[in-house]
């Protein structure tokens, strides 16, 4: 499918970044003996305010998860109550919303919410973003998401916002065992560092700092070849970490990896699967290779973590923060559609985000709703002329950081030839196509064809898959649990 970018904007700050890097897993700095990642003792972050006001509401966060269905939606209608009355004061387009569909200053049920408040459109935020922004907004920061649609979206949050969001994001760990200080593996990218000039270099340098002092070991998901692999299971071993943070795929790889190789981590206690589908077969390898829980997490840049997967194994909305919605399409499954309840800076309000679930959302009359599932992203993995897997968000990054290209479409043949079709922000601005076909076939090691198309359209493969692969297709990597390692001799 095609990826959209968003042109950059003259004079205005952002920070760039994918989900995981946007993340701040809160990790400390303690160094005793030889250990330079740090240790279990006390951390002198964890004297930091903001620290020490999370670990203080962990336990007004817990018991919230017992509240009645009926103090759930008081508690929704309340805070919705405040966005909304702040939104139609200081928001240029639910002002101009409200006094054109005549809306009322605020609700007596969320039920007559979602009656008259219509479904915020992904594109209407993704080219008016300036009138989504608050003229009371607080400090905060631009972001670009990736965009699970293929289509990215420039954001604002503020940081008070932001720190309530990750107050969530550990209250999901710490049902877990995983203290908010524990070290993580992120088998991630760094999108970041693909930015052009400055900014990319000192993203570069910045990233590994950061990761330093968040006790965090990130173990790049761009190669997931085998001899990459092991390199990545050695150094987990070494950082004995408490959990495992990582794209689906890539985490499938790691783990039929460290089946073959018999590898243990003692110190492991949990796998979070995020950005792609956790599909059962990735699931179930995961936690025969590691011998601990697999679990999903569902969320987005623009929205944050929405849905977690608690230890009863159901996905839970986190319905203090947010107001997700599930509605019927004519296909038997469901649109989501979320409200941010402390998004008062940039109000996502009843937001289209271009998921799908197969079953209404499951809400009992005690506790947070259930998720049945998340139809989200999914690529191919590419393949490599040496038969090695790559993750296909290091295409993504590279072209997601070139500011002449709109969206694009990667596809690999089952030759292992690439076509690359983009289409232009400007006709009359070319990139420099020799220079991504250079780096590219670098990469995979088979030719590339660069194509530059007028407009691009949508292809039969489904919304959320711009990045194809018919020779992954063909050798059965995305959805076979066939331990058998591919080699040169099986392309042939």
């Amino acid at each position: 499918m095609m990826r959209d970018k968003v042109p950059k904007h003259e004079n205005e700050h952002r920070n760039v970044s994918r989900f995981a890097d946007d993340c701040d897993l809160g990790y400390g700095l303690g160094i005793v003996g030889d250990d330079i990642w740090g240790s279990k003792s006390m951390s002198p972050l964890q004297l930091l305010p903001r620290f020490r006001a999370a670990q203080r509401a962990m336990a007004e966060l817990e018991a919230r998860e017992q509240w009645s269905r009926d103090d759930i939606e008081a508690w929704q209608l309340e805070r919705l109550n405040e966005l909304w009355a702040h939104a139609i004061r200081h928001v240029p387009y639910y002002r101009q919303l409200s006094i054109t569909n005549r809306l009322p200053e605020s609700f007596t049920s969320l039920s007559d919410f979602q009656t008259v408040v219509p479904i915020l459109d992904k594109d209407l935020v993704r080219t008016r973003q300036t009138d989504f922004l608050s003229a009371k907004a607080a400090a905060g920061q631009w972001h670009l998401s990736g965009g699970s649609t293929g289509v990215p979206t420039s954001y604002f949050r503020s940081n008070k916002a932001h720190l309530e969001l990750l107050r969530g994001r550990y209250r999901f760990h710490a049902m877990w065992g995983i203290d908010l200080f524990d070290r993580w593996v992120l088998l991630w990218g760094h999108a970041s560092s693909f930015a052009p000039g400055l900014t990319g270099r000192i993203a570069r340098i910045n990233q590994p700092i950061l990761d330093r002092l968040r006790k965090r070991l990130r173990l790049s998901a761009y190669d997931l070849g085998t001899t990459s692999l092991r390199r990545h299971l050695q150094s987990i071993s070494r950082f004995r970490p408490a959990a495992i943070y990582a794209y689906s795929t890539a985490a499938y790889l790691l783990a039929r990896e460290a089946k073959a190789s018999k590898f243990r981590c003692p110190s492991l206690k949990l796998v979070v699967l995020t950005a792609e589908p956790a599909f059962p077969h990735i699931v179930e390898a995961c936690e025969q290779a590691f011998g601990v829980p697999v679990v999903a997490e569902y969320g987005s840049s623009e929205c944050s973590v929405m849905a977690v997967e608690w230890p009863d194994r159901t996905l839970r909305v986190r319905e203090d923060f947010f107001i997700l919605e599930t509605l019927a399409r004519i296909d038997g499954r469901y649109d989501i559609v979320v409200t941010v309840l402390n998004s008062e800076s940039f109000p996502i309000i009843r937001y289209g985000i271009g998921d799908v679930t197969d079953a209404p959302l499951d809400q009992s009359q005690t506790g947070f709703a259930i998720l049945k599932n998340v139809s989200g992203r999914q690529h191919d993995l590419l393949i490599s002329r040496e038969g090695q897997p790559l993750l296909a968000g290091w295409f993504e990054d590279v072209l997601e950081h070139n500011d002449l290209i709109r969206r694009f479409q990667i596809h690999q043949q089952e030759s292992g030839d690439l076509v690359v079709t983009l289409e232009l922000n400007r006709p009359d601005a070319l990139p420099d196509v020799r220079h991504l076909k250079q780096i590219f076939e670098g990469k995979v090691g088979f030719d590339v064809q660069v194509r530059i198309v007028e407009k691009l359209s949508p292809t039969t493969a489904g919304k959320h898959r711009w990045i194809t692969s018919a020779l992954a297709c063909k050798l059965s990597l995305q959805h076979s649990a066939d331990e058998q390692s591919l080699t040169t001799a099986s392309l042939r």
